[in-house]
């Protein structure tokens, strides 16, 4: 990638900035707060949105609305422009040239459709343009001056290790949470197996439940079966019955109608005799029949005033029963009342009898569950406090301070005091990480200054007048200070190094023990966390036990009120008989007052009578009028026989009247009674015939139906028996429903434990994979050859005296020249600067996998002395193996190794730039 051209408007403190770039050395100079850097910033912000803004909007140039920042660039032979605007919103474009003389072609537009696009153009990130390209101010300096330690974190910082290590530090605590849920899952889970085993056994009974049911079931079949074939039986024998009776019957009838015929038969022929005698007494019986209406209404009169009479009598005695009734109703009033209040007092008490009765049967039960629960409640209670003795002790002997576990007092505290106890030694094994690094670090410093004090010493054993380091003169005393002090420092170095060895063993050790102690308080917690769920369960079970005996307490209370109530309801039953009488006699006369009706009434029926008397004497007076046989004195006797004759003659003369009409008819009817006759006759002997051909049996019809009943009764008892076993089978699944649902949340639990222990396994496989042993140590081994390889590529451009440049495990270059090996501590200041110079760019070459065109330097020559300045300087002008650098400094010394010169000032607060 080669950068050609950079736009800015109202960029920061650039309003309108066109800077064009060329291959070679670009330096940008200016003053402090020019708007140098800017420059550089927004080349990153135009390739990947990288900015040092708090936000966006802190891009736009104060007072102005909108901005924008527009890259030309080269990768691969083709031209690409990336356009980013903010107005409103932030809108991202790019762009490519399709030929040499053509403009640019829209290629896409968006945030993410632009990154990921640059992406795969320059196949880079942006944390690979920031860290490899991008070399930021200081960086130099620190690759010179830093500690061993300190520039192998820069180094591993630049290659993104530090991210791995950071993600193995920050795995921990949530491994430590997951830890923690999976023992209170593992809490929950305590009494999963007892669920199992009577979801199990209620299974068991309900299969043999089953199994009942299936052979009842069976045998219904078998008897529904042979039920169904003998009903078929019954029903074609009831219809052969059916036909059998039918034609008996029709029989019977027939025969029944030939009597009747042939009786008619007489009958007609004897009227039509008798017709003909008739006629002649007709004529005799006309005078007697103008006389039975008169007698007749005579008789009526006189009857119906006897009846009237009685009926009179009745009535008048019926309001005599009426009164005496009404008297006994008013006398038996409030005793019958009192009957009845009595009847409702002992329908209360019964009422209250029966719900005393109810709740004594209640705390019966109760008592029961109250001793299986205190039965539970003591054994659970010794195993919390058997655990919650045992993890004090167990604390105890961890070295948990004394007046800290007296202030223990329940598995809150238990559960804190460990919690922070964990944490304590968790401290304490970072510390003790902390100072064996620091130690192990001091003891590579140490060993690096042997090894620089060595070369010099025997450098000083080869020399006579010259120092080897400095070339200045050299005398035996000079030279013999110098050796005494070569080997004091090396003897110096050594016992640091041995003291620091054993502090690092005695560390190490004790680094050992505390992780040890922290396992142990770590499998603690967890066991507590188990074990306040239970103590939770407990007091749970505590305040159910509560209840039971607030429901107990009042046993006794309701068992002698029941006493009492039992003996109120018997002297009130005493009180209630003795109204029985009353009341028995109040209800006899309410049911006669019914009966006798309303008073009124009969007297209004009595007027009424006397009424129809007076009418029936005026009947009778009228009759006697009429007829002078009749009178006042006539017996009934004499009056009934008299009537008698007038009816029989009169019977007589309207039946011989009538009879004589129907000559005729008579005489049509005998000639047709002898057809009927006929046939009927016929007709018995088909019917005859059909009674003879029927298969009907009635004994065998007989056992058919004692065969049926009784199969009809081991039906009815088998389904009384299987309805039965329906119900219980009914209540067992509506149990075994509840035992499953309680199952699958324990299963839910179960599978949530099992998926928080693997995921736990996951996480720490992860972290041992983040951690220096693992990806880290992968990523080292593959980027030191290739650093090593570029390093050594750059440091051959600089044409010192040396044949070859090495890379250690830390990233300490060591180089080879005419006077052996020499550390950066050995060489001469130039030669450091250099060193640290194709140092940084082996890594940048070796992060852009070799094909690194262009870096962006950002005042490099920061934090150096006036001398390494200097070296840093006449290094960049004579370098030429990278096709592009683009430089932001304020040293003016940098102008004359410019290709490209340009220069920032700020007037008014705006940024300029200058070609």
């Amino acid at each position: 990638m080669i950068f050609t051209k950079l736009k800015l408007n109202n960029f920061k403190s650039h309003q309108n900035t066109s800077i064009e770039f060329d291959k070679g050395i670009s330096v940008i100079v200016g003053e402090n707060g020019a708007g140098k850097s800017t420059i550089l910033e927004a080349i990153s912000f135009a390739l990947f949105k990288q900015h040092t803004a708090k936000r966006i909007d802190d891009l736009v140039r104060n007072n102005a609305d909108s901005m924008s920042v527009e890259l030309e660039f080269v990768s691969n032979a083709k031209e690409y422009k990336i356009v980013r605007e903010k107005k409103s919103n932030l809108k991202s474009s790019l762009y490519t040239k399709t030929s040499a003389e053509g403009g640019f072609v829209h290629m896409c537009t968006g945030d993410k459709e632009v990154n990921e696009e640059i992406r795969q153009i320059l196949d880079i990130d942006s944390d690979l343009f920031l860290n490899a390209i991008y070399i930021r101010q200081g960086e130099i300096a620190e690759l010179v001056d830093k500690t061993p330690a300190e520039k192998k974190l820069l180094i591993t910082k630049l290659l993104g290790l530090d991210s791995l290590e950071k993600a193995w530090k920050n795995l921990l605590p949530y491994i430590n949470d997951y830890e923690n849920r999976l023992s209170e899952l593992k809490g929950k889970l305590y009494n999963s197996n007892e669920l199992k085993e009577e979801h199990d056994k209620k299974m068991d009974e309900l299969n043999s439940i089953k199994d009942k049911g299936h052979e009842l079931e069976e045998q219904i079949v078998d008897v529904s079966n042979s039920l169904k074939e003998i009903s078929e039986s019954k029903r074609d024998m009831e219809t052969e019955k059916e036909i059998y009776e039918t034609q008996v019957r029709n029989l019977e009838n027939e025969k029944n109608n030939l009597t009747k015929l042939e009786a008619n038969k007489r009958s007609v022929q004897e009227n039509l005799d008798k017709i003909r005698e008739s006629e002649d007494q007709i004529k005799r019986l006309e005078k007697y029949v103008s006389k039975l209406d008169i007698y007749l209404d005579f008789e009526k009169s006189v009857i119906s005033i006897k009846k009237l009479k009685e009926d009179e009598k009745r009535i008048s005695d019926k309001l005599e029963s009426i009164a005496q009734q009404n008297a006994i109703v008013a006398d038996k009033k409030e005793e019958y009342e009192k009957f009845l209040a009595s009847e409702k007092e002992i329908a209360n008490l019964d009422m209250k009898k029966v719900d005393y009765e109810k709740r004594l049967a209640t705390m019966t039960k109760l008592e029961q569950d109250k001793k299986d629960l205190l039965k539970a409640i003591e054994n659970e209670r010794n195993d919390i406090e058997s655990f919650y003795s045992n993890a004090k002790d167990e604390l105890e002997e961890e070295g948990l301070a004394e007046k800290l576990l007296d202030e223990i007092d329940g598995f809150e505290n238990l559960e804190k005091t460990t919690n922070e106890f964990i944490e304590e030694i968790s401290q304490k094994i970072e510390e003790l990480s902390g100072d064996i690094v620091s130690k192990n670090e001091d003891i590579v410093v140490f060993k690096q200054n042997i090894k620089s004090a060595q070369k010099p010493l025997k450098e000083l054993d080869g020399v006579d007048n010259k120092c080897p380091v400095c070339q200045s003169d050299l005398d035996d005393e000079k030279k013999l200070q110098l050796i005494q002090q070569y080997e004091t420092e090396i003897s110096d170095n050594e016992k640091l190094i041995s003291q620091n060895e054993e502090d690092v063993r005695s560390l190490t050790e004790d680094k050992k023990s505390n992780e040890e102690k922290l396992s142990k308080i770590n499998d603690l917690s967890k066991s507590i966390i188990e074990y306040k769920q239970k103590f939770n369960h407990l007091k749970g079970e505590l305040v159910k036990l509560n209840k039971m005996d607030e429901g107990l307490e009042s046993k006794e209370s309701i068992s002698n009120k029941l006493g009492e109530l039992i003996l109120v309801i018997a002297k009130e039953r005493t009180n209630r008989e003795n109204y029985k009488a009353s009341y028995d006699s109040y209800n006899q006369a309410k049911g006669a007052l019914e009966v006798l009706g309303d008073q009124t009434e009969v007297q209004f029926k009595l007027k009424q009578v006397e009424n129809e008397i007076d009418n029936h004497v005026k009947n009778i007076k009228l009759a006697i009028e009429q007829d002078p046989h009749l009178s006042g004195d006539i017996s009934a006797s004499e009056l009934q026989n008299r009537i008698t004759d007038l009816k029989q003659k009169n019977e007589q003369y309207n039946q011989l009247k009538g009879f004589i009409q129907n000559k005729n008819a008579l005489m049509t009817q005998l000639d047709t009674i002898k057809e009927e006759i006929g046939g009927s006759i016929n007709q018995i002997d088909i019917t005859q015939n059909k009674i003879d051909a029927t298969v009907y049996d009635q004994d065998k019809y007989e056992q058919i139906l004692y065969r049926y009943e009784r199969y009809e009764r081991q039906m009815n008892s088998f389904n009384s028996e299987l309805a039965e076993i329906k119900g219980r089978a009914r209540e067992s699944i509506t149990y075994i429903k509840e035992l499953g649902e309680k199952i699958r949340t324990a299963a839910q639990f179960q599978q949530e434990y099992d998926d928080v222990r693997d995921y736990i396994d996951l996480l720490n496989h992860i972290r041992e994979l983040y951690g220096k042993n693992g990806i880290q140590k992968d990523l080292r081994s593959v980027s030191k050859p290739l650093i090593q390889k570029y390093t050594k590529e750059f440091f051959n451009e600089f044409n010192f005296n040396y044949s070859d440049l090495t890379l250690d495990e830390d990233y300490e270059v060591t180089v080879y020249g005419p006077e052996g090996e020499s550390s950066m501590s050995m060489v001469s200041g130039g030669e450091k600067i250099a060193i640290a110079l194709a140092l940084r760019l082996g890594i940048t070459q070796a992060m852009s996998k070799g094909e690194l065109d262009t870096i962006l330097l950002d005042e490099p020559t920061i934090h150096l002395d006036s001398s390494r300045r200097h070296e840093l300087i006449n290094l960049l002008k004579d370098m030429s193996l990278l096709p592009q650098m683009i430089i932001v400094t304020h040293e003016s010394q940098l102008e004359n190794a410019a290709d490209n010169l340009i220069k920032v000032e700020k007037e008014n607060g705006i940024s300029k730039v200058i070609i």
